[in-house]
């Protein structure tokens, strides 16, 4: 059991609360970029992609390779969709994260962020609601 009194682990809990932060972070460097301050604003970026990058390693990324056997075998339960749109949106949201936040090739401008911004909160939606519908609401069958 984890440290915020579910049934999830303490990875799931880290992972979520470093989601979270990541995206405050994330939401604080977009508000520098609207008042034109770009470097406070490329800082918020990169750590706010290094957050959710870490948070994939610790929990995400082994979390959907043990359960991917499960995820495959019930595609059709909401749970089972709800995971698997976050794994989608939240892949497409962290390597164009990564590649905007650390590339100095890429040319940046407002709708490509915008896009990749909006992919971002969704993906924090649907991991929300993935965490809370894995862990508070539905009992999962012991494996």
């Amino acid at each position: 059991m984890g440290f915020l009194g579910t049934r999830a682990g303490l990875f799931a809990d880290l992972s979520l609360i470093i989601s979270i932060a990541g995206f405050i972070i994330l939401c604080s460097g977009v508000v520098y970029a609207k008042r034109g301050i770009l470097l406070r604003h490329f800082k918020m970026t990169r750590i706010a992609v290094i957050l959710t990058v870490t948070a994939f390693i610790l929990w995400m990324g082994f979390s959907l390779i043990r359960s991917f056997q499960l995820i495959i075998s019930h595609l059709t339960n909401l749970p089972i969709l709800v995971t698997v749109f976050h794994v989608v949106f939240g892949t497409s949201a962290l390597i164009l994260g990564i590649f905007f936040a650390f590339d100095k090739i890429i040319k940046k401008t407002r709708n490509p962020m915008r896009t990749v911004f909006l992919l971002w909160i969704l993906t924090v939606l649907l991991g929300i609601t993935t965490y809370i519908m894995r862990y508070i609401l539905i009992r999962s069958p012991a494996r």
